[in-house]
């Protein structure tokens, strides 16, 4: 009984966050599952795979949070009622364009498809003065830390079919992404192969060969530990 009551209070602990964020999201996925959902305002919102989102519309704006994951946003245009996305500490306000946020572990990321999008935060306010048109991005550390780039706008969402378009990113942030269309654990350890840069396209659909091909890319090795723990190593 003492055993059962242990092991019930570390699960507990365990998964009460994503408990907390399941209670409190209007819509959500699961593993490797992507849902487009249309808001009452006629915008559509494509959550990616292990994502949550709240939607709190008022009269005088339309207020969305990101609880986990990612989201793509096509926002339909109102001049009266701007389209603002939380995440984090970050803040995106939009009245019409279509843009991606992904809330991750350690940051926040906002790129542009098209239209505008101004992006504010309390940790980095003068970083993010100017606001991003198409094909821009930031990424907004949750130390402040603030990286600006620009890609192809078309790449911007390109998770949507399938397929995880990347340039110069971190693996740990890339595994991070690949994570949520794994029936299971990834892990990194050895070395400095978290903060080594990737660039590549990689198939969501097929999780374990996307981490074998950044493996192989750097000089790493991708370990099976039973069928549900893939460990990506720098040995």
């Amino acid at each position: 009984m003492a055993a059962a009551g242990l092991v019930a209070g570390c699960l507990a602990v365990m998964f009460q966050p994503a408990i907390d964020v399941w209670l409190r999201a209007d819509y959500s996925t699961g593993i490797a599952e992507i849902r487009e959902i249309r808001l009452d305002d006629g915008s559509i919102a494509v959550l990616g795979a292990g994502s949550a989102l709240d939607v709190a519309y008022e009269p005088k704006r339309r207020y969305v949070r990101l609880l986990s994951g990612e989201a793509y946003f096509e926002v339909k245009p109102d001049a009266t009622r701007p389209f603002q996305v939380a995440a984090g500490e970050v803040d995106s306000t939009v009245l019409g364009t279509a843009f991606d946020v992904r809330l991750g572990s350690d940051a926040v990321s906002v790129a542009v498809n098209h239209g505008r999008v101004a992006v504010a935060s309390p940790v980095a306010a003068a970083a993010l003065a100017a606001p991003l048109g198409a094909g821009d991005w930031v990424r907004v550390a949750s130390d402040g830390a603030v990286q600006r780039g620009k890609d192809l706008p078309e790449l911007v969402g390109g998770w949507r079919s399938g397929m995880l378009a990347v340039r110069d990113r971190a693996i740990a942030d890339v595994v991070e992404e690949i994570g949520r269309h794994y029936r299971g654990k990834i892990l990194l350890a050895g070395g400095e192969i978290a903060s080594k840069r990737v660039t590549g396209v990689y198939d969501l659909r097929r999780p374990a060969d996307a981490l074998q091909a950044i493996a192989q890319a750097h000089g790493a090795r991708l370990h099976r530990v039973g069928p549900w723990l893939l460990v990506l190593s720098g040995w």
